[in-house]
């Protein structure tokens, strides 16, 4: 065995590592789906579902910032030093966000923005607001759940991390089906104390399991390195992400925002919000897998990157034909009458939109198999570009096709998704096979090849 392959990780390994980090996904959006599954059996179902799904989109919005504490952590923590510089820089961000939600929470400028910027009925927009009055402490516990489980990824300890969310998940079944039962509270109100409450649990869960591996840890066991992490070095990996997650978790509000706008919205806005939530149970399990580029490629050694390239290709064409399976059999109209509860026009307008985002699998696969080399590299400029690429072709398209009349609005949504998904992928690649880093690797796969004639 040479040294070159004594070095090579295997598929087991790579599954291993990658597996649980993508369980916590699928648990993560079975939790979204649970809580509609819950907010369907309230009181006037339609007007809940779309005043929930209207204010979580724009809180998802404000704290996106949150959402990359994960790859910041496990990308630029090497050692306490590190680690405590890290978490000062995140937990003052977060303070920074929960204070602008709690402002757009509690004074006029929440009904503003969800009756006059994103267009929802009187119905709609009194139930939202009063859902951010719950929603608005997400960031808090967003910030250090996400902390820690960077911490977990770098000592590969990556089963704490499904564990955690797996109670999250339980936690949060048992409020908002609790609520929905036993109260007459308003559905988006039952479903975002149910997810606010089961965040604490989760996050609280985490960096108890976690902080020991500060101690035992690889990363952490050994001395200080010499090269000292600044607030410049995380700034120029970190905002760049922040932008690439604020342009992806802008397509939620802007979709909602154009269907509000159509012919019946409570229907499009239930429908749109029902099948991407299931949808999404396959795909978010594929938002881990830049994790397995980022960790096991190296580029002295091409194997690696055809290794990661296989693994995440396979995945990607696994979950495909799942989500073809659910959407375009009896399967889908059952989960969705018998286990989500939705009623008969909710129902076929969300499986029409689980069927158009079948596609977007292999566009996930291949967007993080690049995000992962780009991360490791801190090209993460480069992400951004092509995120903003893809905002752009999700609102042009969204407008294009609800101007042509679509027969189902909600379908529209997704349509957006995939066309901006595949802009997305093509402008990475084209910007990936222009870096050091391609060129770096095509340089050793030649040496490879001399080496073995």
């Amino acid at each position: 065995m040479t040294v070159k392959t004594a070095n090579l990780p295997t598929y087991r390994q790579i599954a291993g590592f990658f597996l649980p980090l993508s369980l916590t996904s699928l648990i993560i959006t079975l939790s979204h789906s649970v809580v509609n599954a819950g907010v369907a059996r309230t009181p006037d179902p339609e007007v809940a579902l779309a005043a929930y799904a209207l204010a979580r989109s724009l809180v998802m919005l404000i704290e996106n910032p949150m959402f990359m504490v994960r790859q910041t952590a496990a990308s630029l923590i090497r050692d306490m030093q590190s680690f405590l510089q890290v978490r000062r820089f995140v937990y003052i961000l977060s303070g920074l966000i929960t204070g602008l939600l709690a402002v757009l929470a509690f004074t006029p400028l929440g009904y503003w923005a969800l009756a006059d910027v994103m267009g929802a009925s009187d119905a709609i927009a009194e139930q939202a607001n009063t859902a951010l009055m719950v929603l608005f402490l997400l960031p808090v516990f967003t910030v250090s759940r996400n902390l820690y489980h960077g911490v977990a990824i770098i000592a590969r300890q990556t089963l704490l991390v499904p564990l955690s969310t797996l109670v999250r998940l339980m936690v949060m079944s048992g409020v908002v089906f609790g609520l929905a039962h036993w109260t007459n509270l308003p559905g988006a109100v039952s479903a975002s104390f149910a997810f606010t409450g089961a965040f604490l649990v989760e996050s609280t869960i985490m960096r108890w399991k976690a902080r020991p591996l500060l101690r035992t840890g690889t990363f952490f066991a050994r001395k200080t390195t010499n090269v000292q992490l600044r607030n410049m070095d995380i700034s120029r990996f970190f905002f760049p992400l922040v932008i690439t997650t604020f342009v992806a978790t802008s397509f939620g509000p802007l979709i909602n925002t154009g269907l509000a706008r159509t012919d019946g919205p409570e229907i499009a806005l239930a429908a749109y919000s029902v099948g991407h939530g299931l949808a999404m149970m396959l795909l978010a399990p594929i938002g881990m897998l830049h994790q397995c580029t980022l960790t096991f490629t190296k580029v002295t050694l091409p194997e690696t990157f055809r290794m990661t390239k296989r693994f995440t290709g396979g995945f990607a064409v696994l979950a495909s034909v799942l989500m073809v399976w659910i959407s375009f059999t009896g399967a889908g109209p059952w989960i969705l009458t018998h286990l989500m509860g939705v009623t008969p026009a909710v129902r076929q307008a969300a499986l029409g939109v689980m069927q158009v985002m079948s596609i977007l699998p292999l566009l996930f696969g291949w967007r993080e198999y690049l995000w992962g080399i780009l991360m490791q590299h801190r090209a993460t400029k480069l992400i951004g570009a092509g995120k903003a690429v893809n905002l752009f072709v999700v609102v042009l398209s969204l407008l294009v096709l609800l101007a042509a009349g679509i027969r189902n609005p909600a379908s529209a949504g997704a349509w957006a998704m995939v066309l901006g998904e595949l802009a997305d992928c093509i402008v990475l690649q084209f910007y990936y096979r222009r870096t050091d880093i391609y060129a770096q690797r095509r340089q050793a796969l030649l040496l490879e090849k001399d080496a073995a004639v």
